[in-house]
């Protein structure tokens, strides 16, 4: 196992940690993907075959396979899990990012104004 990457709170983890024996696969990948308002959008999915690229971590229980070009994104990032009155998601705390749309889902590494979007979402 690789060093800690992502800070996950208990709330994530229990929700992870649930989805991850719904779907009896091996744990989640989390990525960095072009799209979103902002550019850049966080990907999570679940993870049925190891990809010996990825940089593994545990936490709780839980294997974390990170995609080895998102590290250097993702890296300090925290994930929490929030409920709302319309269900609840995986949200993302990232000290990476310069900036990130209103709904938290895309963000943006370039503070120049250059690759970031308006900070809207569509």
């Amino acid at each position: 196992m690789e060093e800690k990457f992502i800070n996950i709170t208990d709330g994530a983890l229990d929700f992870i940690r649930k989805a991850v024996a719904q779907e009896n696969c091996l744990g989640i990948r989390v990525d960095v993907v072009p799209g979103g308002c902002q550019g850049t959008a966080y990907e999570i999915s679940f993870v049925k075959e190891i990809d010996p690229s990825d940089l593994v971590m545990q936490e709780g229980g839980v294997d974390v396979y990170i995609a080895s070009k998102a590290a250097i994104f993702v890296a300090g990032m925290n994930m929490d899990y929030v409920s709302g009155p319309m269900g609840g998601s995986i949200v993302f705390e990232n000290p990476n990012a310069k900036s990130k749309c209103g709904c938290g889902k895309s963000f943006c590494f370039d503070d120049s104004g250059n690759s970031c979007g308006e900070g809207r979402c569509f």
